[in-house]
C-alpha cells in the first residue's frame, strides 16, 4: 500500500459565481462533507455515469438477437470492403495478417 508521501495528488480549480458556491456549500453541509469532498464525490459520480453511458452498449432483446445473427451470418467481404481494409492497413501502418 502506498504511503501518503508516495501518492501524487493534483489540484482541481474551478471558478464560479458566489451564488453557485453558496448552493454547493449548502449541499456539502447538508451531506456532512467538506466542500472539497462534496465536489470530488459529485464529480466522480458524474464521471462514472458519463463513462458508463459512453462505453456500454445497451440493446433490446431484438437488437441483441439481430447483432448475434449478423455476427454469426456475416456476408463475405466484397471488393469495396477489401479495398477499405487495405486502405486502413496502409494508413495506420498495421501489418497484414
Amino acid at each position: 500500500m502506498a504511503s501518503t508521501s508516495d501518492r501524487k495528488e493534483t489540484r482541481l480549480v474551478a471558478r464560479t459565481s458566489a451564488e453557485i458556491q453558496e448552493i454547493i456549500q449548502r449541499a456539502a453541509d447538508y451531506s456532512g462533507a467538506t466542500l472539497s469532498q462534496f465536489l470530488i464525490e459529485s464529480a466522480m459520480e458524474k464521471a462514472h455515469s458519463v463513462i458508463e453511458r459512453t462505453e456500454t452498449l445497451h440493446l433490446s432483446m431484438a437488437g441483441a438477437d439481430a447483432l448475434v445473427a449478423a455476427l454469426e451470418n456475416a456476408p463475405k467481404a466484397n471488393k469495396k470492403l477489401l479495398k477499405a481494409a487495405q486502405h486502413y492497413r496502409d494508413t495506420v501502418n498495421v501489418p497484414n495478417h
